[in-house]
């Protein structure tokens, strides 16, 4: 049982949980009297129920170190603050009903916001199951809210086709500024998304014919080997004799070389080249996929390995990571050439 006692100018509720002793201060005695009897009546039930504030920081403490990129954890982070706790956040995890659930997701929705929408349904399972693995509660219903949501219509990263790819890299050729240039021409090259790019350091070089990715800089937390190219060697060594001695990046910044260009440099490098709306960093991986397939002269395994895609047997990938590597030695120095070759050529 609980007991009440006057302590100053206020009053202290006393209980004991689990042989240890809980209390709390209040400044009116029905205040501690009505904490008391909720706790209570909470033990009653089976143990304490957390509110979602607390399971979701206390999820958020665990998940966001597992997400390398700042910009990914400041997005989880300020999605769920900003649409999810204000809504069930000081609710107890046991009083959340399915309909509060499709609430929240329904009305991020209703904004114009869809695919934030899905995502968050996702979030919010994921900080549930995290509850009941620690014996918050036994189950939710926060599976499966995407299926009350319309679905959202995949825009395709915007990407020239192989017809204006000459015109395109006549137009990075004469492009002003010399890093921002190479740096687009590493782009096209090695077709790297633009984040891995960007992150690129020195001592990723191994040698003359290969450059490796650590696994903390890929999406898919697996080190990924970029053959180099006669031609990417020859951009490199460009870089290298304009990059000061104390940056570790490639692709250094000329404001500070201790850090890298952004990924707007490169967008707004495109922009100006008149391809808003028509190419993207990510487009170049869109434009060698569909050269490489179309030729015929790659396996698609080989391809896929190259671009980094995920192969759902564990198996079967570790196994094509070391049977392909020859091959993709050969096809990343045909796609050179042919970027080469089609700098020679006119738009048709």
């Amino acid at each position: 049982m609980a007991s009440i006692t006057h302590y100053g100018e206020g009053w202290r509720a006393h209980l004991f949980v689990a042989g240890r002793r809980e209390s709390r201060l209040f400044k009116l005695r029905r205040e501690a009297e009505r904490w008391a009897a909720k706790r209570e009546a909470e033990l009653r039930g089976g143990g304490t129920a957390i509110t979602f504030n607390e399971a979701t920081e206390r999820w958020l403490a665990q998940h966001l170190p597992a997400l390398s990129h700042a910009n990914s954890q400041r997005t989880v982070e300020q999605s769920i603050r900003d649409y999810v706790l204000p809504v069930i956040g000081t609710r107890r995890l046991d009083e959340l009903r399915r309909g509060d659930l499709v609430d929240v997701v329904r009305r991020v929705a209703a904004a114009g916001k869809g695919e934030t929408a899905h995502r968050l349904g996702q979030r919010i399972r994921a900080i549930l199951d995290h509850a009941v693995d620690h014996g918050d509660i036994e189950s939710h219903s926060g599976a499966g809210l995407s299926r009350v949501l319309p679905a959202v219509e995949k825009t395709p990263m915007a990407a020239v086709t192989s017809a204006e790819l000459p015109a395109l890299m006549q137009s990075i050729d004469r492009y002003p500024e010399p890093v921002t240039r190479l740096g687009l021409l590493l782009l096209a090259h090695t077709f790297l998304r633009t984040s891995e790019l960007l992150g690129a350091r020195w001592e990723e070089i191994r040698d003359s014919e290969t450059w490796v990715i650590p696994e903390e800089r890929m999406k898919r937390r697996i080190p990924h080997v970029v053959p180099l190219s006669r031609q990417v060697r020859e951009i490199l060594d460009e870089l290298r004799s304009m990059t000061e001695e104390e940056s570790p990046y490639i692709l250094a910044s000329s404001q500070n070389p201790r850090c890298s260009i952004s990924n707007n440099t490169l967008l707004f490098a495109l922009y100006r080249l008149g391809y808003k709306g028509k190419m993207t960093g990510h487009g170049f991986r869109a434009v060698a996929s569909t050269v490489l397939n179309e030729s015929r002269l790659w396996a698609r395994d080989g391809i896929e390995r190259q671009l980094a895609h995920r192969e759902t047997d564990q198996v079967r990938e570790a196994y094509h990571r070391a049977e392909y590597l020859e091959e993709r030695r050969r096809m990343m120095q045909w796609w050179s050439d042919y970027l080469e070759d089609s700098r020679s050529k006119t738009q048709e």
